[in-house]
């Protein structure tokens, strides 16, 4: 558990709405650095929190082991319904040992699972992808990437649980001229591998002196001093709260993901949906299946090259400037597959329904 990140938000809310329908959860996490505001609602839902103390990236692997060997021990005197585990840890499979006959197992894949993935897990981890009872993905394209590697049928594409920062009232129609100045902005983690660099780059091109890039987040990979070499961006820091972030959002234009990552599907793309901003992203696992209304969303085939992504971002102006984009199209979009109340339908007709066994 980082301090913020879509997994994190995803795993948090899955267990306070479980929590609000009545069940009971536990979450166990062998880092402490969730945010604040997380634990909060964590806490307010009714969620118990179990966690190791240490900082994320500092415990070793025998920390982490023993520590969850004993919480297992002490979750076997409670019978549960399910186990659901996630992440790419052969860890998870500790967490297992806490079901009874009846206890489903649930692991939740976030990545994209490419070639690319797939060279850095470990044997035990490809174990836990071929032998979880159930084998629930991020993306259809993550699906299909762990039933190929590992050789089994059956995995599920189920949506991320997202934050709905901007209601729908909120959302309206912009009228755009040609040549107008545009934001375009990006909201996560501040890391090299959310292509940072080629944000950056492009802020500095005179095809698009008129666009500046709002920069909303934190990470060990870049500092506010880092951006002040950049006069097109502006850098603001992580977002304070839900309702700052929706405005944040509402303050934009587009939203922009030069993505190195495997990403599995992104929830920041999901979020922007939610203000019915249009977005360009890279086109990495399953992103390509948030493109449901084509005209608003720009798919990078290689950020590496600028040429072909200067072109991109190009005609993502071009499509804002000229009105082709809608606001409420997009939104209508995201209300369709990814409103919370949509999720939560999905999600809890799947965990309430056992599978038939064989």
């Amino acid at each position: 558990m980082a301090a913020y990140g879509g997994m994190e938000r995803h795993v948090c809310v899955l267990a306070e709405e479980a929590a609000r329908r009545g069940h009971r959860v536990r979450l166990l996490t062998t880092s402490n650095s969730l945010n604040k505001t997380a634990r909060t609602t964590l806490a307010s839902a009714g969620v118990e929190l179990r966690e190791l103390s240490c900082q994320r990236e500092t415990a070793k692997t025998y920390q982490k082991l023993w520590w969850l060997w004993r919480q297992t021990q002490i979750a076997r005197f409670t019978r549960w319904d399910i186990i659901y585990t996630n992440g790419q840890s052969a860890l998870a499979r500790t967490v297992w040992a806490a079901a009874r006959r009846h206890t489903r197992i649930i692991h939740h894949h976030h990545t994209a699972a490419d070639a690319g993935e797939q060279a850095t897990w470990a044997p035990r981890f490809r174990q836990v992808l071929a032998q979880a009872p159930e084998i629930v993905a991020c993306s259809e394209a993550t699906r299909t990437n762990i039933e190929s590697a590992v050789g089994r049928k059956g995995a599920r594409f189920l949506p991320y649980f997202s934050a709905c920062p901007v209601t729908a009232k909120e959302v309206v129609e912009k009228k755009y001229r040609v040549g107008q100045p545009l934001k375009f902005g990006f909201a996560g983690r501040l890391v090299r591998t959310k292509g940072i660099d080629t944000l950056c780059e492009l802020s500095q091109r005179p095809e698009l002196a008129g666009i500046s890039w709002q920069i909303y987040g934190a990470g060990p990979d870049y500092t506010a001093d880092h951006f002040r070499a950049y006069p097109n961006i502006c850098y603001h820091g992580p977002y304070p709260d839900l309702a700052g972030y929706g405005h944040a959002l509402l303050d934009l234009d587009a939203l922009a993901l030069f993505s190195q990552h495997n990403e599995g599907m992104p929830l920041s793309l999901i979020e922007a949906m939610s203000a019915g901003l249009p977005w360009i992203a890279s086109n990495r696992g399953g992103t390509r299946e948030l493109a449901l209304d084509p005209v608003n969303c720009e798919l990078v085939q290689n950020p590496s090259d600028r040429a072909a992504t200067l072109s991109n971002t190009l005609a993502l102006v071009q499509r804002i400037q000229i009105g082709a984009t809608s606001r409420l199209r997009q939104r209508a979009a995201y209300d369709a597959r990814f409103a919370p109340s949509v999720v939560a339908k999905i999600w809890f007709d799947y965990l309430d329904t056992p599978l038939l066994s064989g």
